[in-house]
């Protein structure tokens, strides 16, 4: 009888115990602190599975205050529809690779950055030891009882950039990591097109709290020290041991940046990382990714596609479910709407297209011509420049493939085109413009839109890029205005399929404001209106470098080119 009552009294026992709730569980703590190396506190969001146990964690670091983040990890932006409610690209793509069930998600402020603020006090170089704060936090997460030890990393832009500087450190629970719309390390390109001060890029940045700008201007020359030390401190892809996603679009700040980043960490990296990183290219711009609407095009096979990239890597390689893609690198071919799919972006063999700008006698076969509109010369003031109508570019600017039309009518834009295309053209690479010209100043900007005009007539930006004609070289030359020079400009890379029925179009001019901070002209390195001048630019048809007159037919790579590459099928 006495047994018979104590097998019951701990069967009622074990009732209780399971009816009672687990109250060391907690799915969501909002504010934690974790402490630095230098004792420091940085805040953060964690959000767990509603069931206890240990999970792989996704670790985001962020500048842009982790509380933007809750509403899409609290399931409050589920059913939120089109771009206006989700916001950035990167949010929308929360939504997709989201998985609250199998995976824990940590959400830091940066060092410096809202409820982290505080951790910047008396820290006297605090971008510096933004890469030991993840390595703390990375660290600090593999010993807490929720975690099984394996961490990754996924964001955007600025989020993206912290993600190398804390796998350069290489703390041991870092797994793999997932860096979209950023480049590794800080370069004179980030912040100066071809030497032109991409001017509205850097007033963003003082917006958003990095206060760049001074620092930046101070330093026009590419062959700055400073820009030197900056990179030799910052660029560091031998030190990447983790597999990356690397995720950009073409119409992204850098995206030339990113494939740059990433072809690197193919050949210098850990041996995870060469072997298992991947590159994700779509038709997006930056603050778009995954995004199907993308200024006035619409790209629905593009949609989700980077959150779903990301997901499946996470998966893979945090899970170990789901297969690796073959494909090194996938890109979308903003034209034909379709993903494509290579081995190396830049090392993939291409033959070039040439289109001549102005014609002269006969023309080989081999060589299409644009439209000569008879238009050679220009008259260009700073103090009014070409408005900023797309491209590259951070909101509030226009961002995206937008219309050009309202550039036509000036007379200080050169256009050309094509005839109506009879067969697509497809463009996979870096177009190359290339000319000859006259000024009557110390030095001159040259910016260059290339559009697709499609059957209504609409000239849609494909890519746009700029050169200071003083800065060609490392070095700072003005020009001689008594005598003829050329130009080689290259643009970002980009595939586009030009369908038939449609025209090539570039148009050229001097300025593209407030993009760009226009050139006063007079050999100064900075914008100042007062003292700035006008410029007339003559470009010279028919000259080689040296000025001599030439047919186009004696020379097919003529400076008065376009040329188009293409990726020659294997």
């Amino acid at each position: 009888m006495m047994t018979l009552t104590i097998s019951l009294l701990f069967s009622s026992t074990l009732l209780l115990s399971a009816q009672e709730p687990d109250t060391s569980w907690v799915s969501e703590e909002l504010g934690l602190s974790v402490t630095m190396r230098d004792g420091k506190q940085l805040s953060g969001d964690l959000y767990l599975p509603a069931k206890k146990g240990r999970y792989p964690c996704v670790l985001i670091q962020t500048p842009y205050n982790k509380k933007r983040l809750r509403k899409a990890f609290q399931g409050k932006l589920e059913n939120a529809k089109g771009t206006s409610t989700v916001g950035r690209g990167a949010i929308s793509d929360i939504l997709v690779l989201k998985d609250r069930e199998h995976y824990a998600y940590l959400v830091m402020d940066w060092r410096g950055f809202f409820a982290s603020k505080k951790a910047a006090r008396g820290v006297r170089r605090v971008g510096a030891v933004r890469g030991k704060d993840g390595y703390d936090t990375v660290e600090w997460i593999a010993k807490q009882p929720w975690s099984n030890g394996k961490v990754g990393t996924w964001g955007g832009s600025a989020l993206g950039k912290i993600q190398f500087q804390t796998a350069i450190e290489q703390p041991p629970h870092l797994v793999c990591a997932v860096p979209m719309i950023a480049s590794m390390g800080i370069t004179y390109d980030q912040y100066f097109e071809g030497g032109v001060p991409l001017d509205a890029h850097l007033k963003i940045l003082d917006f958003l709290g990095f206060g760049l700008r001074q620092r930046v201007l101070a330093n026009p020359e590419p062959d700055s020290l400073i820009w030197r030390l900056a990179k030799k401190a910052s660029y560091k892809p031998q030190k990447v041991q983790v597999p990356c996603l690397m995720i950009t679009g073409w119409w992204d700040n850098y995206p030339d940046a990113v494939i740059a980043t990433f072809e690197d960490l193919v050949a210098k990296g850990g041996e995870d990382c060469r072997k298992h990183s991947r590159l994700l290219i779509g038709p997006w711009d930056h603050v778009g990714i995954g995004l199907r609407k993308q200024g006035v095009l619409d790209f629905p096979k593009a949609e989700h596609v980077s959150g779903l990239a990301a997901k499946a890597f996470l998966d893979l390689h945090l899970r170990g479910i789901g297969k690796e893609v073959p494909e090194r690198v996938r890109y979308f071919d903003s034209g034909s709407r379709e993903w494509k799919s290579c081995e190396s972006w830049s090392a993939e063999p291409r033959r070039d297209r040439f289109y001549v700008l102005f014609s002269r006698g006969l023309i080989w076969e081999v060589i299409d011509v644009f439209q000569d509109q008879g238009t050679r010369s220009y008259r260009y003031d700073p103090k009014k420049p070409l408005p900023t109508l797309g491209g590259r570019n951070l909101p509030p600017l226009p961002h995206g493939p937008r219309m050009q039309n309202a550039l036509l009518e000036r007379k200080d834009v050169l256009v050309w085109k094509t005839d109506v295309l009879a067969k697509p053209v497809d463009l996979d690479g870096r177009a190359t413009l290339e000319f000859s010209f006259e000024c009557n100043r110390v030095d001159v900007d040259f910016v260059a839109l290339l559009c697709d005009v499609d059957e209504k007539g609409r000239y849609v930006l494909l890519a746009e890029i700029a050169q200071r004609a003083s800065l060609t070289g490392p070095r700072r030359k003005l020009l001689d205005p008594k005598k003829p020079h050329s130009m080689e400009i290259t643009f970002p890379s980009h595939a586009h399929r030009f369908a038939k029925g449609h025209r090539i179009a570039l148009l050229l001019s001097s300025g593209n404001s407030p993009r760009y901070q226009p050139n006063p002209h007079d050999g100064k390195a900075l914008w100042k209106a007062k003292g700035s001048l006008d410029v007339s630019v003559k470009i010279l048809a028919g000259q080689d470098r040296a000025g001599t007159k030439l047919a186009a037919i004696l020379n097919p790579t003529l400076p008065c080119s376009l040329r188009l590459p293409k990726r020659q099928e294997r």
